[in-house]
């Protein structure tokens, strides 16, 4: 990953239509350099140029986290049956109080309770669930962006 990579990325994240011509104008090379630079890292899976809806704009009105504790040796059971839910846009296991942690998108309170107690906390496996319903969202970023490797070598004073 050298700065090259980091501006290809840096332009897809600011806008995923972001013409190869104008990143390599800015780059200062050939527009080949960086479609094959591109196609590298797209090969490489380190990144993938996908659309990303809002549902808000849907009218998918309440959103929520929903922490799960599951019996001893059933997370990945349970996490494939989760997954599996159309409300579930993020899940990912954890270390702590709290074994699952899961983002549903739901049109109304009554979708959500729907989702909760009739859906995620049904699954075999689940021993609690706790839902927490999204009030504001402060901040919801795609920009992250790998530190140089320079300035990650750097120890802290």
């Amino acid at each position: 990953m050298d700065d090259l990579d980091r501006l290809i990325l840096s332009a897809l994240q600011q806008d995923g239509r972001t013409p190869f011509t104008h990143m390599a104008k800015q780059a200062g090379v050939s527009e080949t350099t960086i479609r094959s630079r591109y196609r590298h890292l797209v090969d490489e899976g380190i990144v993938r140029t996908v659309g990303i809806v809002d549902p808000a704009a849907l009218d998918f009105r309440a959103p929520a986290i929903v922490s799960v504790i599951v019996e001893p040796g059933a997370v990945d059971r349970v996490a494939r049956a989760v997954a599996e839910i159309p409300e579930v846009s993020y899940l990912v296991a954890t270390l702590g109080s709290r074994d699952l942690i899961v983002e549903v998108l739901c049109r109304d309170l009554a979708h959500l309770t729907r989702v909760s107690t009739e859906t995620i906390q049904m699954v075999p496996g689940v021993r609690t669930a706790e839902t927490l319903v999204i009030a504001r969202s402060y901040k919801l970023s795609y920009r992250w962006s790998p530190v140089p490797a320079a300035a990650a070598d750097v120890p802290p004073s």
